[in-house]
């Protein structure tokens, strides 16, 4: 299933509100849900544009991942999980339960409501990592803040245009996430360079084909 380029600039849109929000405020952002209906107004979308995006997430969480690494049996994969939960938030931003309780008095409560969840998950043998994407370009953001959002940003650039130097910006940028020291304790075999960085993630070979 092909992710439909408007559904994904709104969630870019939904993530880059959170993480500001969530730096502003000293958040970890744990959990938090990559897009809510309040939140999907909140960056102007009309009732049928929420209407399409509910509907693409949908299809999304019953079929689709993205595998971002693969090494041997080894897999990362982007998955998307839609729920009816209840949704903690500040005006219009989606957080978390502990999140909630270090706002205190300004954060409230929606006891049911659409959120889509956007997921890394790793299979390495028999174990599995699941990681929420809010919390990943999080802690990116307290590892190395310009990288963050240089990184949103170069998803934005392609998507928009589509071009090789927006997919080449968004390779290096990925390269760059590579280096953190971190990633190394987590990935058996880290790309050293473009080619490699195609060759373990079957997602960047299929965009690099388009």
């Amino acid at each position: 299933m092909r992710i439909n380029k408007t559904f994904l600039k709104s969630s870019l849109d939904c993530a880059t509100k959170i993480l500001k929000f969530c730096i502003e405020k000293n958040l970890r952002c744990r959990d938090a849900p990559i897009a809510t209906t309040r939140l999907l107004k909140s960056i102007g979308l009309s009732e049928y544009q929420e209407r399409s995006y509910w509907k693409h997430a949908e299809d999304l969480s019953k079929e689709h991942r993205i595998i971002l690494y693969k090494y041997g049996s080894i897999e990362f994969n982007l998955s998307f999980e839609l729920k009816d939960v209840k949704i903690y938030h500040f005006d219009s931003i989606p957080v978390d339960y502990i999140d909630c309780k270090i706002l205190g008095g300004d954060c409230s409560i929606t006891n049911r409501g659409h959120a889509l969840y956007i997921y890394v998950v790793g299979k390495i043998e028999n174990s599995l990592i699941k990681s929420n994407g809010i919390n990943l370009i999080r802690l990116l953001s307290i590892t190395n803040n310009e990288l963050a959002f240089r990184l949103i940003e170069s998803i934005y650039s392609l998507i928009n245009n589509n071009n090789q130097k927006g997919f080449e910006n968004l390779a290096n940028n990925l390269l760059s996430i590579l280096k953190v020291p971190a990633v190394a304790l987590i990935l058996p075999k880290l790309p050293k360079d473009f080619n490699e960085l195609l060759k373990f993630s079957p997602q960047l070979r299929r965009i690099a084909k388009q």
